[in-house]
């Protein structure tokens, strides 16, 4: 069978697809890429048994057949095709590939060797893409990365009646995001934060159509169906430890303030949590870091709340400006206390986002 095919479509699709099935695996057949002709089209799925892929595109086919391919190998082959349209001759065993001056041939491999995946048709919920994405992109950087840490690799979803919130922690920071939309699934569900990073790659606008399964979270969007594994185990009641009174705030642009931030940090030492310490008094904030390089400090005017003259603290440095990263314009930076008392930043512009960091034992 001949299939002709923009090399953009198959390249685009590919750099998504290739990204969830794994170049090696103890499981031969996860590192297999499932190929599907119909009369609609080119069907590309995989799976690393977190998330199952599928994306479909137009194509120039006469009939239709399912082959299968090592994935990480076709999608080298296909980044570097010098044409602007590809050629796959697909035949029992080998796959031809030629595009401009250039061709080559590939094995094929049964399709049965492939992972078998099932992508559900029918939805009981949908979200606008975009929403989606903002409210995931604001979050995941909280999760932690250390396998040990169970749930807290996981973004939660808390879908309600007439709003979804996403919430993230690792224990030593948290962000939140609310939506006031309803998904019209009422569930709480964690979605480990890799997961997450692979859905995020195919959101963009229009509508995302959700089903929870048994263990797995459905997403269809645009050419992209997903299924995505859940995580089991009680995520922590992180509401009680946000506090609600501060004695300091300060309010500022967050990119101004995370450009300090990360100024400053340079002479950060590496082995010291990349510590900064920021001091508040009569309406400035001084930010200062030493290593073993040297010292570095910055001075910022700021407007200053509260009921204490002043309040001096240590942050982790990339925790204080991963927080900030969210927001746009306007934050109020609120202190409840001193050493491990958590600090609270909001978006004036964005009331939806809320972080918190712990600050740094210094004592």
């Amino acid at each position: 069978m001949k299939v002709l095919v923009p090399k953009k479509s198959l390249a685009d699709t590919l750099a998504r697809v290739e990204r969830i099935v794994p170049s090696r695996s103890s499981n031969p057949g996860l590192s297999l890429l499932r190929i599907d002709v119909t009369e609609d089209g080119m069907e590309l799925s995989g799976s690393n048994m977190d998330v199952d892929i599928r994306a479909r595109f137009a194509v120039d086919a006469p009939g239709r057949g399912s082959y299968a391919v090592v994935g990480h190998v076709f999608s080298q082959v296909v980044r570097a095709l010098p044409g602007e349209d590809v050629q796959l001759d697909l035949g029992d065993d080998e796959m031809q590939i030629s595009s401009g001056s250039y061709s080559t041939k590939l094995q094929l491999m049964s399709p049965s060797s492939a992972p078998v995946l099932n992508f559900g048709a029918q939805f009981g919920g949908s979200i606008d893409a975009a929403q989606l994405a903002r409210a995931l992109s604001a979050v995941k950087y909280a999760a932690s990365v250390a396998d040990f840490q169970a749930v807290f690799r996981g973004v939660k979803l808390e879908l309600a009646d007439g709003r979804m919130r996403a919430v993230a922690t690792d224990g030593f920071r948290l962000a939140y995001y609310d939506l006031k939309e309803s998904t019209g699934l009422l569930s709480e569900v964690i979605v480990p934060a890799r997961s997450v990073d692979e859905l995020l790659r195919v959101l963009s606008d229009g509508e995302v159509k959700l089903a929870l399964e048994p263990a797995q979270l459905s997403v269809q969007h645009g050419n992209y169906s997903l299924n995505l594994k859940l995580m089991d185990g009680t995520f922590p009641d992180y509401e009680r430890v946000i506090p609600k009174t501060f004695p300091v705030s300060i309010t500022l642009e967050a990119g101004r303030l995370a450009e300090a931030v990360a100024r400053v940090a340079l002479m950060a030492d590496k082995t010291t949590n990349n510590r900064v310490d920021l001091f508040v008094k009569g309406g400035e904030l001084r930010i200062t870091a030493e290593g073993s390089f040297g010292r570095s400090q910055e001075a910022l005017p700021v407007l200053q709340e509260g009921t204490d003259p002043e309040i001096a603290l240590a942050y982790n440095s990339k925790y204080l400006t991963d927080a900030l990263s969210p927001a746009d314009g306007e934050v109020r930076l609120s202190f409840s206390g001193s050493n491990s008392a958590p600090s609270v930043v909001t978006d004036l512009g964005d009331n939806s986002y809320l972080a918190m960091v712990v600050p740094l034992r210094t004592s």
